[in-house]
C-alpha cells in the first residue's frame, strides 16, 4: 500500500514505521495508515459514490460542509450521538478495550469500553515523560475511568491548558465520549492502522499495557483485505469527505504526510 512509501520519507518516522510493520504482519493487516495516502482507497470510494452523489456535488461544489450534510441527508447517514474531547487521550491502564468509530483523523477517534484514560493536552514520547510532565505541572491532571463508552469515574486535579468547559460539560454528560487515541512514542501510528483494518462501531480492540510496552488484540470487527481497500472500513460520512475532497483536488498528501511526520514526537 502507499501510506509506507509515502511516510518512508522522513527519517525520524523510521522507527515508528518498523513497529507498525511489525504489527500488521503479526495482527495480518493491510498496511494503510490514512485513506487519504492510498490511491486505491481513494478510486474505490470515489467509484462507489459517483452515481448516488454526483448531483448532490455538482450543486454545492463550492461549500463542503454543505455537500456533506445534504449528501449524508440523501444516503440515511445519521450523525453520531457522542459527546467529543477534542485533545488527546492515552490509555493507563493494564488493559483498555476501545471501540474505532473514525479514522478521518491521526490519531483515529474511539470509544473506550472499559479501561482509564488520561485528557490530555500534549502527545509523548513515551509514558515517563508523560509522568513528569504531570508532576511539574506541565500538563493537565485529568484520570477518567470508562465502561461501555462512558464514565464510570474521574479525578480532575488539575484542568489548565485545555478548554475546561469543554471538559466539565463531557464530565457531567451521560452521553457516550469520542476521544483522540493517542499512543506515546513508536505506538503513535497503530491506532490508524488498526482502525483502518476494522468496521467502525463494529469492532473492540484490547490494548495491553507493561509499563512501557503495549501490545495489541482485535477482539472482533476485523475486516477483510478486500473490505480494507474498498474503503468499508471508513466512517460513512468521512467517506462524503473524501469524495468532495477528491472532486475538488484537495487531497495533498505529501501535505498531510509531512505536517504528520513533524506532528509526531519522536
Amino acid at each position: 500500500m502507499d501510506s509506507l512509501k509515502l511516510l518512508s520519507k522522513y527519517s525520524n518516522l523510521i522507527k515508528i514505521l518498523e513497529l507498525t510493520k511489525e504489527y500488521a504482519n503479526k495482527l495480518d493487516l493491510v498496511f494503510a495508515i490514512h485513506a487519504y495516502f492510498e490511491n486505491d482507497i481513494i478510486s474505490n470510494v470515489v467509484r462507489s459514490l459517483e452515481s448516488k452523489v454526483k448531483n448532490i456535488y455538482e450543486e454545492y461544489k463550492f461549500d463542503r460542509t454543505l455537500f456533506v450534510k445534504n449528501a449524508a441527508k440523501t444516503l440515511g447517514i445519521k450523525e453520531d450521538d457522542f459527546v467529543y474531547y477534542p485533545y488527546y487521550a492515552i490509555p493507563i491502564s493494564h488493559e483498555t478495550k476501545v471501540k474505532f468509530v473514525d479514522n478521518s483523523t491521526i490519531p483515529p477517534k474511539a470509544l473506550i469500553t472499559k479501561g482509564v484514560m488520561r485528557f490530555t493536552f500534549m502527545v509523548y514520547r513515551s509514558f515517563q515523560e508523560l509522568d513528569y510532565r504531570i508532576a511539574s505541572r506541565e500538563e493537565e491532571d485529568i484520570v477518567i475511568e470508562f465502561e461501555n463508552g462512558k464514565i464510570k469515574s474521574h479525578n480532575r486535579k488539575r484542568n489548565i491548558f485545555t478548554d475546561a468547559n469543554v471538559v466539565s460539560k463531557i464530565l457531567s454528560s451521560n452521553k457516550e465520549v469520542l476521544l483522540n487515541l493517542a499512543l506515546p512514542g513508536s505506538y503513535y501510528l497503530i491506532p490508524s492502522l488498526i482502525s483502518m483494518n476494522v468496521l467502525p462501531y463494529e469492532n473492540e480492540v484490547l490494548i495491553t499495557r507493561e509499563e512501557e510496552s503495549l501490545d495489541f488484540r482485535i477482539l472482533n470487527g476485523k475486516a477483510s483485505n478486500d473490505k480494507v481497500v474498498m474503503g468499508e472500513t471508513l466512517h460513512p460520512r468521512f467517506k462524503l469527505e473524501l469524495y468532495y475532497d477528491y472532486k475538488s483536488k484537495r487531497i495533498l498528501k505529501e501535505d498531510m504526510a509531512r505536517g504528520l511526520a513533524y506532528k509526531i514526537p519522536s
